[in-house]
């Protein structure tokens, strides 16, 4: 199977056998660029033609009674493959489908019919930290890319020129790496909008600083962006300047005023630019007195962001968001605080997939956008999962699809992974962590009590040498990933001598094993870093016992 699923698949003829093929029709090198990503030799004879027309057909989406740029259809024979689009970014997901199918010996004859359900699908970063090298930038792009979302937002809150120097242009440096971005976005058909927070010195009856903010987007506009955000998250909720507080009756109309000004000029610059905001309350009741007149007080093409009922909200469900809609005039585009672990979140690693989403937001808000954690590579395997439920929510199948993001990211390294991954769910989508080994313990337990120690003791040691064999494979810090780990690497090296304790006195319940159990607890429970879930004391607590 493929990910993001395929929304309608019936290519359940004979399978395909192919390693290359000779494409032809339109946006034929960019096919070509994307086959030759996956090792597809393109200087093959197996047909691929691509087609493209703005018919009903390939534009239409029935169940969201909308156009789309991003349908595509792909009808395979023995012979050859034909993709049919609207639009070159239609062709770029359906290479992208192709792409997989051979590569995973899933090519067959018969059809597909595919297309997103969410229209804005994608991630920001947003994160509190260290702001994401180049080479990780480019690598997440690409790779979220090909898995079918289609919007980046670029607001690091790390990034001086975004935040404290917003007043400042970017220097010839640093705006020429924002280009080289914004183009690898363009080449990967995701819509690239850059963000700015002037909020925490903003003077909002200053003419100097309005025209400070305009040339500052038109700083970026210069190299080619046109889909602007200004995010008045994370500021003082009171005025900070005394002819504001004379000028406005609340916060809430200054913000409402800088709005509908930046709106303005913005379109009057360039009507083809559009605009995100965050407002100061993006969390809870959707009801409450700023946001609803914030919402009503803007223009209705100004996407506004909201994180739901909580700032990492647990759930998602369309009835909130209609309620948003009722209230604001305008449907929420979700900034969803997962799998960003910043501020009170720092000793946790999100590597869970994405749940508690209603399978028919699609049709209540304007999209998701996930906001990424510091960690660029561990970010990829939550984000993987993202990106399938955004693609096809009614299908989505997060157990699955959290196997999935292993096998990309780790290849045959995927299920050793699995020994650590199973404690670093915790989040705010998720309080459950340790599934694996709370059910092995469960079962060890289980056999000590029914008079099979000798069993039980065995299991026990290859469930640990497991582990280990995991914890070796971890120290390898010339993988990316494992590199990003190393303080929850570190903390499962404690895991793993304090189940060889565990073992050791339910085997050997002398005092000396106790002593050495109950040290390693100690220090196992000191360790602020967040790992394993209950399981693991009840296990020590209770061989303390014996």
């Amino acid at each position: 199977m493929i990910y993001p699923k395929i929304q309608k698949n019936h290519l359940d003829g004979n399978t395909v056998n192919i390693n290359s093929v000779k494409v032809s029709g339109d946006y034929k090198e960019k096919a070509d660029n994307i086959l030759g990503s996956y090792g597809i030799d393109t200087n093959g004879e197996y047909a691929v033609e691509i087609k493209t027309s703005d018919t009903r057909k390939t534009t239409y989406i029935e169940e969201l009674s909308a156009l789309s740029s991003e349908k595509y259809f792909i009808t395979v024979t023995s012979e050859k493959a034909v993709i049919e689009a609207a639009t070159k970014r239609g062709v770029f997901r359906a290479a992208h489908t192709l792409a997989k199918l051979i590569s995973k010996g899933e090519l067959k004859v018969g059809n597909i019919e595919d297309y997103p359900m969410f229209r804005k699908r994608g991630y920001i970063e947003g994160f509190y930290g260290e702001t994401w090298e180049r080479n990780c930038r480019i690598s997440v792009m690409e790779l979220m890319a090909s898995y079918g979302m289609n919007t980046f937002y670029y607001a690091p809150k790390d990034d001086i020129y975004h935040r404290e120097k917003w007043r400042e242009p970017y220097p010839e440096k640093e705006l020429n790496e924002l280009k080289e971005l914004f183009e690898i976005a363009t080449e990967n058909e995701l819509d690239f909008h850059w963000c700015i927070g002037p909020g925490l010195t903003y003077c909002y009856t200053s003419d100097s600083d309005f025209e400070k903010l305009i040339d500052k987007f038109k700083n970026v506009y210069s190299i080619g962006v046109r889909g602007f955000g200004l995010l008045l998250d994370d500021i003082p909720n009171e005025f900070q300047y005394e002819d504001d507080a004379k000028a406005f009756d609340g916060i809430v109309d200054a913000h409402i005023d800088l709005i509908n000004r930046t709106h303005a000029a913005l379109k009057e610059f360039d009507s083809s630019i559009t605009m995100t905001v965050c407002p100061t309350q993006y969390h809870g009741d959707e009801t409450e007195y700023y946001i609803t007149k914030f919402g009503n007080g803007i223009p209705a093409d100004v996407s506004l962001f909201w994180t739901g009922a909580e700032i990492c909200s647990r759930i998602q469900t369309s009835r909130e968001a209609d309620g948003f809609l009722r209230s604001t005039s305008h449907k929420p585009l979700y900034w969803d605080n997962y799998p960003v672990n910043d501020c009170e979140m720092f000793q946790e690693m999100h590597l869970g997939p994405i749940i508690g989403r209603d399978a028919d937001l699609y049709k209540h808000s304007e999209g998701l956008i996930s906001n990424v954690m510091e960690y660029a590579e561990c970010s990829k395997i939550p984000l993987l999962t993202i990106a399938d439920y955004l693609w096809n929510p009614v299908s989505y199948n997060s157990e699955e699809s959290i196997k999935n993001a292993h096998s990309v990211i780790l290849g045959d390294k995927a299920e050793l992974f699995g020994y650590i991954a199973d404690h670093l769910a915790v989040s705010c989508v998720s309080r459950h962590a340790s599934v694996n080994m709370s059910d092995k313990l469960s079962h060890i337990g289980f056999l000590m009590s029914t008079g099979r120690a000798a069993e039980a003791a065995k299991e026990f040691a290859d469930f640990n040498a497991k582990n280990r064999e995991c914890l070796e494979m971890l120290k390898d810090t010339s993988v990316p990933m494992f590199a990003e780990m190393q303080k929850w690497v570190d903390k499962f090296a404690m895991c793993c001598d304090l189940l060889d304790a565990v073992l050791a006195t339910c085997v050997y319940p002398t005092d000396e094993n106790k002593s050495t159990l109950a040290d390693l607890l100690e220090r196992y429970n000191r360790d602020a870093v967040v790992m394993t879930g209950f399981c693991l004391r009840e296990a020590a607590e209770k061989a303390l016992r014996l």
